[in-house]
């Protein structure tokens, strides 16, 4: 076999090999996310066929009550373990998560207001919109976490 031939064969291989890696840590990365958006689909598509069809603060409550989960399940969580050694990092991932809820109360109420905008173009605005208001209220939710795990004794750093 020519030495290009060996070369090409090893460029495919290696490439592979990376497209695999790139899997698993996509699979690694999204696995949990994944399994909540579709348990909470689905609670919404259950509600919907047993109450009908939601108006639009059902919607926005159904919203908020499941954000509103995240922030007692955490605040319940970080008060049981608040004495486990957490390095800084860990205290702002587990703040992040609890102060969420403002990322989707804002994200919640701009797919409200979009969604009123009238015709198609409700559609595109609606999406384009709530996924920027989510990921700037998101850069908000990891200044306060940061600011938070520096100023509390939660999980002292380790």
């Amino acid at each position: 076999m020519s030495e290009e031939r060996k070369a090409a064969g090893k460029d495919v291989s290696g490439m592979l090999g990376l497209y695999g890696r790139g899997v698993r840590t996509a699979l690694r990365d999204n696995a949990t996310a994944y399994g909540f958006s579709i348990s909470i689909t689905a609670a919404y598509g259950l509600v919907t066929s047993t109450q009908g069809t939601a108006a639009a603060g059902e919607t926005v409550m159904f919203a908020l009550g499941s954000a509103t989960a995240f922030l007692v399940v955490g605040l319940v969580f970080l008060t049981l373990f608040r004495h486990a050694r957490l390095s800084e990092g860990e205290q702002e991932l587990t703040l992040g998560g609890v102060i969420d809820v403002l990322s989707v109360a804002v994200a919640v109420s701009a797919a409200y207001g979009l969604s009123l905008v009238p015709g198609f173009a409700a559609w595109p605005l609606t999406g384009l919109g709530t996924v920027s208001a989510y990921l700037l209220a998101g850069g908000m939710d990891v200044v306060l976490a940061r600011l938070t795990a520096r100023h509390t004794s939660m999980g002292k750093p380790e």
